[in-house]
């Protein structure tokens, strides 16, 4: 199929709020690596998920600039809380520019330092959580923070064709990681519904039943 017009999916789906668009430019101007910004198409799906589940508490690793972090507020239940986690200084300066003017300011708690010295100190049951760090390490989280997700919980998983390099041969140690989880997880998690849908470098959508 030809490849869809960059702007095409913005122009046949409700926008997002202008705070977003404002992030991700100022990502591209001031940020290293502004590709892993989870951008219009991801994000705007992430919002819808959020939505929803009306989750009372979302768990994200990895907030980078913070613009998944940002979608997912969306649709946080009244009185709700997003703990977002990120190991970098560097990232995390811009995301507190655009949670400060959000409506979502005190709904989001930001954890600096290493997911596995951060989530095991985080004593909450979770409605809706989002792996997007270090790749290598997807399956320790999940088994870090699947026994703490609600019944009808989510966990999204990022990154899942590790830029394609999960259907080739030759693969980098992280990418044999994700691609090691990836034909895992069917059978790793048989209580769950598993589903990878292919949005951007592919999203992986694990549902607790």
């Amino acid at each position: 199929m030809e490849a869809l017009p960059e702007n095409y999916l913005a122009l046949c789906s409700s926008p997002c709020p202008d705070y977003l668009h404002e992030l991700e430019r100022e990502t591209h101007l001031k940020i290293l690596k502004p590709h892993m910004l989870t951008g219009f198409e991801q994000g705007r799906l992430l919002a819808l998920f959020s939505s929803l589940l009306k989750p009372a508490r979302i768990l994200e690793v990895g907030t980078f600039t913070g613009y998944g972090t940002l979608c997912m507020a969306e649709g946080l239940a009244e009185g709700g809380k997003i703990f977002t986690l990120e190991n970098s200084e560097e990232n995390i300066w811009l995301a507190r520019k655009y949670f400060a003017i959000s409506p979502f300011l005190h709904q989001i708690e930001i954890r600096m330092g290493r997911a596995e010295d951060v989530i095991p100190n985080l004593k909450e049951h979770w409605d809706l959580v989002y792996l997007d760090a270090d790749k290598i390490n997807n399956e320790k989280y999940l088994d870090m923070v699947w026994p703490s997700v609600n019944p009808g919980g989510m966990v999204l998983i990022d990154n899942v064709f590790a830029r394609g390099a999960v259907w080739k041969d030759e693969k980098k140690p992280f990418e044999k990681a994700v691609a090691e989880l990836n034909l895992k997880l069917p059978r790793k998690l048989p209580g769950a519904g598993v589903t990878m849908l292919p949005i951007r470098d592919g999203l992986t959508v694990i549902r607790k039943i």
